[in-house]
């Protein structure tokens, strides 16, 4: 099928989504967690045994905190030992939904809307803006878990595409590969008459997620966004473009403008140093991927 040819289900598929019944419950382990960030007495056991309480997330979490991602030079023996000597209260939280809302979904293994890719992708997308905060001045700093969360969700509206719609995203698939120099969303805009940013912020919206992942969703292709919440979505965005350069996700160039980065209070030497970082822990993160997707 050309580009230009247009399918019939174009001018329906976003009055389609928002009208469906067969949206993805948030998984039960996601909705405990998601209590859990907004309970101001909860700590490290409370997160431990929820966690646990779904052994694939848990050890994935713990393959995270193993990674040499983090370089910690000891041996993790519990889930116990990842979130105090490593993670983290907050971060853990975070790692532990994106895991368990990517189950929401059941997708094919295979192409560019894959769940390989995708999650390869969105865990270098979430390990780089985590990367990212921890340098940026004090004053402009947002919150590592919220970014890291933001960076494994931003794509969701994919994964939404592809288990709602599979006749639709195995045609886009198709069209994705065969114009490989023509920009993901703009493809997505003119074969669905969406794209996956406005999809995904519904799905945010309906899960009742924060509005700093909302936003980050919604943003992350707009270097010009600077409403509420926007360095999380510039964030997403320069995480993109940063991993674009290694082939690696949907960006449509590798440039980093400058003003995004003076926002951010960075430079462009410090976002490739933290590049640098995560692309040498490049076996780990890949390893984590093909565990997401299995």
């Amino acid at each position: 099928m050309g580009l230009h040819e247009k399918p019939t289900m174009q001018a329906s598929l976003r009055q389609r989504i928002e009208s469906t019944t067969d949206l993805p419950a948030m998984p039960e382990v996601a909705q405990a967690l998601l209590r859990l960030k907004s309970n101001p007495d909860g700590n490290i056991n409370d997160v431990v045994e929820i966690i646990e309480a779904d052994p694939s997330i848990a050890a994935q979490v713990m393959r995270y905190a193993r990674s040499a991602f983090f370089g910690y030079r000891g041996e993790i023996h519990s889930l116990h030992q990842a979130v105090t000597a490593v993670l983290g209260y907050g971060l853990t939280i975070d790692i532990a939904m994106g895991i368990s809302l990517g189950k929401a979904f059941s997708i094919p293994n295979y192409g560019p809307m894959g769940l390989y890719p995708f999650w390869q992708h969105s865990l270098y997308s979430g390990a780089l803006v985590e990367r990212i905060i921890h340098i940026m001045p004090r004053q402009h700093r947002p919150i590592p878990g919220l970014g890291f969360l933001g960076g494994l969700l931003h794509n969701f509206g994919v994964l939404l595409i592809a288990h709602l719609f599979k006749k639709e995203a195995s045609m886009l698939q198709q069209i994705i590969l065969a114009n490989q120099d023509t920009p993901v969303i703009e493809l997505e805009r003119q074969i669905l008459g969406t794209d996956h940013m406005e999809i995904g912020a519904w799905l945010m919206r309906s899960w009742n997620l924060q509005a700093e992942i909302q936003v980050t969703v919604a943003e992350h292709h707009d270097e010009h966004y600077n409403g509420v919440h926007s360095s999380y979505a510039k964030l997403a965005l320069l995480a993109d473009r940063l991993l674009k350069r290694h082939d690696i996700g949907d960006a449509e160039t590798t440039d980093l403008p400058p003003e995004l980065l003076t926002s951010l209070g960075i430079t462009e030497q410090q976002a490739e140093e933290q590049l640098s970082n995560v692309i040498n822990a490049a076996q780990d993160l890949d390893l984590l991927a093909q565990q997401f997707a299995a």
